[in-house]
């Protein structure tokens, strides 16, 4: 019986397509690496909670979700490297390739450069006690949310490496680094509770330093050997191709804007609606069904640069066979996730004991946000992955529009709490859950006219 299932699987691998094996490998890949990410950043939130307090680390949450939203301003250069790159290499042209990334790195860099002088300039005059709702020292604060945006501008340059990874269909690789950022940010956090009392800055100092120095050695290992004929370099930097980074940037862009509405506004909300405290009690229940977010994502992942090949080749009956098997997918998410939202409590009582209570409704809204989240990652992969991205970006601010209205709604005047933060934000993401599902279906059946075509 075993040997016929081995056997069974060993043909399937062998009669797959390249793409699909290369796509499907690096799934597998992903999620051993992931997994252990995963197990990191959930050991990190009783950690990091005993350190610093249940109310000073729903501060530390805001704060990151501040940074991250000011930082995220990269008008979509990632993205649009990851798919020009991606159509290069399948030209097979080495030298548009490393042009690509080259230009995409001075261009990020400068960005990155001109929005750590601003907030240099500004930071000092945020009142950010009255922003985060909070009575810690206002010096302190000012320390950590500087030392923090500093490290995420210069992290994200840095982290180009990562979409280069992606256009190759390397995700994996990606996840490995990010992984020992992870690694290094809970030793540097166990260290700190054991020889060091509980203070945000230091925190800032572990979280900041550690992925800066894991993806720059990384970038140096990397682009010497298997990246080397991406090696980014002065010499290969060519502005004329900023437009077409730019050009398909920009809508990426403004997509950003909206998911940073979407994804990054919760903490701020709640901390402003309910208190620092209930920020901590949404993280765990976020950090929980996450997990499930986060292994879908791997999964697909590798599939929007295998779109961009397949599409510029023109493979449409392979485009049609994968669209099915992601959603395919997508419905073992929903069982998964069903029960998740069953056990949640008693896993709440094993992860963080009494630290945190977090009620069975935020869990139910947090699980319905994940399974809109999923589908609409489904959907994107295709329209993104081929470049058709005009119509997800009308939709997206839509959403993003939308978003903070419900969330006030929900949570304050419904008296739904953090549950209804979240729930918004799930009930925002079904108008691209409607809309994308008819543009992929219409680019994969050749039917996508106008702005379906876009």
């Amino acid at each position: 019986m075993m040997s016929s299932s081995i056997n069974y699987f060993r043909e399937r691998i062998r009669n797959a397509h390249p793409r699909t094996r290369k796509a499907q490998l690096n799934t597998v890949l992903g999620l051993l690496i992931k997994g252990g990410g995963m197990a990191i950043s959930l050991l990190l939130v009783p950690l990091t909670i005993d350190y610093l307090s249940t109310e000073r680390y729903g501060t530390w949450l805001t704060i990151s979700s501040i940074v991250t939203m000011l930082t995220f301003f990269d008008i979509g250069i990632g993205n649009g490297l990851r798919n020009k790159l991606s159509e290069a290499i399948s030209k097979q042209d080495i030298n548009l390739a490393r042009s690509y990334v080259s230009t995409a790195y001075l261009i990020f860099g400068i960005l990155q450069l001109f929005f750590i002088v601003v907030f240099l300039l500004i930071f000092r005059f945020v009142p950010w006690q009255q922003i985060l709702n909070t009575t810690i020292d206002n010096g302190q604060l000012q320390f950590v949310v500087l030392l923090t945006a500093i490290g995420i501008a210069v992290k994200l340059v840095m982290d180009i490496v990562s979409y280069v990874l992606f256009a190759l269909q390397e995700s994996s690789q990606a996840s490995f680094i990010a992984l020992l950022s992870n690694v290094v940010i809970l030793l540097g956090t166990y260290l700190l509770t054991h020889y060091l009392h509980g203070n945000l800055k230091y925190l800032a100092v572990v979280t900041a330093v550690s992925p800066i120095l894991v993806i720059g050695i990384s970038s140096v290992v990397l682009y010497k050997s298997r990246l080397s004929l991406y090696k980014p370099t002065l010499r290969m930097v060519d502005f004329k191709y900023a437009k077409s980074l730019l050009s398909l940037g920009y809508k990426f862009f403004v997509i950003q804007l909206a998911v940073i509405i979407l994804f990054y506004t919760d903490n701020l909300i709640i901390t402003q609606l309910f208190g620092s405290s209930e920020v901590t009690v949404y993280n765990v229940a976020f950090r929980y069904f996450n997990a499930a977010n986060t292994l879908f994502m791997i999964a697909i992942t590798p599939y929007w640069s295998a779109f961009t090949e397949a599409y510029a080749k023109n493979d449409t009956i392979w485009m049609k066979k994968t669209y099915y098997y992601l959603q395919k997918l997508w419905v073992g998410l929903v069982v998964g996730i069903i029960i998740m939202v069953l056990l949640s409590n008693t896993i709440y009582s094993l992860w963080v004991g009494s630290r945190v209570v977090v009620p069975i409704q935020l869990s139910i809204c947090m699980g319905i946000f994940v399974i809109i989240s999923c589908w609409n990652s489904v959907v994107v992969a295709v329209a993104n992955g081929v470049g058709k991205i005009q119509f997800q970006l009308y939709y997206s601010v839509f959403s993003a529009i939308v978003n903070v209205p419900l969330a006030v709604l929900f949570g304050k005047m419904l008296g739904m709490g953090s549950a209804g933060v979240i729930l918004a934000s799930g009930v925002s993401l079904l108008f691209g859950s409607v809309f994308g599902g008819i543009q992929a279906y219409k680019i994969l059946s050749g039917t996508a006219k106008g702005i379906w075509n876009k």
